[in-house]
């Protein structure tokens, strides 16, 4: 009876099939974007995950340059001290040491060198580094969350640094620490916002021209590795379709 009516009345049928909708109705493609204000949390959550292309994130790139060049600079100033040090030792303690030859004297001498100058690299290389990372981290993620760059995330990033630092020698190193963190940081911080302000820029400007170093210093690395693929493959390339001309092309089970 109902299939009756549907086919002499299709009018009745759209009637009452005209609001019925399932879940592939929906246009997924041309969503609307939600228009509610972003939150410190979501610039935050933006910040640790990336982009489209998981690439990392500016403020994150900031990070990992800032305890790179930290890392350097600790190594460098580790290394130059200890290795001044190790070689007014030598002098000092040597005076009456009798050695086979002057170049036998001048090798151990340089070893003696090398090997405190690798050993205070890493002492201050690693330290200067942890420091910077903290520093930065810490500091970048309270900037992003509050959308704004002051001293409160200097203080605070002080603080927690300096606290870490001396977190395996007890309660009363690590309030040491973390005053001295605080009092470092609170000069630092005026200091770079000192510097912002008579610049003209902010710490975002900063963070986008060192990402778009990045990304020309990556750029310029893949077009020197491409040319030299190249120029290291071309000849070899050339050689192989020589030989299949000259040969013929071979199957594996005939080679």
């Amino acid at each position: 009876m109902f299939r009756t009516i549907t086919k002499l009345s299709p009018t009745i049928a759209l009637g009452i099939f005209r609001h019925s909708s399932g879940q592939y109705d929906k246009d997924l493609l041309n969503r609307p974007s939600p228009t509610g204000p972003e939150t410190g949390w979501d610039r935050v959550k933006r910040m640790y995950t990336g982009g489209e292309f998981e690439e990392v994130s500016e403020e994150l790139n900031t990070v990992m340059q800032s305890a790179l060049c930290g890392a350097f600079i600790g190594a460098c100033m580790g290394g130059f001290v200890s290795s001044r040090v190790a070689y007014l030792n030598f002098i000092e303690n040597n005076q009456a040491t009798i050695f086979k030859s002057t170049a036998d004297a001048k090798k151990k001498l340089q070893d003696y060198v090398t090997v405190a100058f690798a050993k205070g690299a890493y002492k201050w290389g690693w330290r200067l580094c942890f420091f910077t990372g903290i520093f930065s981290l810490t500091s970048t993620t309270i900037s992003v969350y509050r959308g704004d760059t002051s001293l409160i995330e200097f203080v605070s990033a002080g603080a927690l640094t300096g606290a870490l630092y001396k977190i395996d020698m007890g309660l009363a190193a690590i309030l040491v620490g973390a005053g001295l963190g605080t009092a470092l940081s609170f000069f630092a911080g005026i200091a770079i916002l000192g510097l912002l302000k008579l610049t003209g820029v902010d710490m975002i400007d900063i963070r986008k021209a060192l990402y778009k170093l990045k990304e020309a210093r990556d750029e310029q690395f893949h077009q020197a590795l491409e040319k030299s693929a190249k120029e290291k493959y071309d000849s070899l390339t050339d050689h192989h379709t020589m030989l299949v001309v000259e040969e013929g092309e071979k199957k594996i089970e005939e080679i």
